[in-house]
């Protein structure tokens, strides 16, 4: 099995020489690839240099993943990340722990949930069977409007999101675990790209978060409206956003294949 060790700027270097990669590259890439390529690392990373036969065409195609699920967590200073280039049948994975360089490889797209429990597992994240929850209104937790401005007020001034959500007077226990919790993060995102447009005709991402309190895990979506909206949720709840969405990903990567195969 083909298996790189290289930083994202390395292996964006080898996969772009010579070319534009431009719109073919997924949104999630190319804002990594400006990113790193404006830091002032310039070391040489172990088997990041000269890429070349099976591990430049492994990471040419994964930097194209028409599907990008991105599974991350982070838990203090430290985050543990296995970004998901979805396919038909095979899916390519990129490692990632805090600053080092990433482990890059391919398997079966049957053997993908398997990579997302064992990332979770060694992370210290409690699994349960998946289950997902399903969300009620009037079980959110919300901030009030002053409430709202004064948590937004704080984090202006600099204040950490721990310290500005604690200052908030009047805010009852279970909204204040959530926002004050300091365990665990779980996000998951899904960045769907098609560069013919012929099944998208701009990128799509979804995303979802998870933090641990005192009293439970949270879960936090991507917000619709300016409201913060905290919903309450079962452990299984990971895992059961995970599937579907995992499934949602490689429908799309097949329509894409499909309707370029097409071209």
């Amino acid at each position: 099995m083909t298996e790189v060790i290289a930083t994202v700027q390395r292996a964006a270097q080898s996969a772009g020489r010579g070319a534009d990669p431009g719109r073919e590259w997924n949104p999630v890439y190319r804002v990594l690839a400006e990113e790193s390529s404006r830091s002032h690392d310039t070391g040489t990373s172990a088997g990041a240099v000269g890429l070349e036969g099976p591990g430049l065409d492994l990471v040419a195609r994964h930097l194209r993943s028409s599907a990008l699920l991105v599974i991350a967590v982070t838990d203090g200073e430290r985050t543990r990340s296995l970004r998901i280039g979805l396919a038909p049948s095979t899916a390519t994975l990129e490692r990632a722990d805090g600053e080092g360089p990433s482990h890059w490889c391919e398997v079966d797209v049957q053997q993908v949930p398997a990579a997302v429990t064992s990332l979770l597992e060694d992370s210290g994240i409690a699994l349960s069977p998946a289950q997902l929850s399903v969300e009620h209104q009037r079980d959110a937790l919300r901030l009030s409007p002053a409430q709202s401005r004064l948590a937004h007020a704080a984090l202006l001034h600099g204040a950490p999101a721990e310290e500005a959500f604690a200052s908030i007077p009047d805010l009852d226990e279970a909204p204040r675990d959530a926002l004050t919790a300091t365990g665990p993060r779980v996000s998951l995102a899904l960045t769907l790209h098609d560069p013919h447009r012929q099944v998208a005709e701009e990128p799509i991402t979804w995303s979802r978060l998870w933090v641990h309190g005192r009293h439970g895990l949270y879960r936090l979506d991507q917000p619709a409206s300016p409201a913060l909206e905290v919903h309450p949720v079962a452990d299984g709840d990971v895992l059961g956003s995970v599937l579907p969405v995992l499934e949602q990903g490689i429908r799309f990567a097949s329509a894409s294949a499909a309707s370029g195969g097409a071209r």
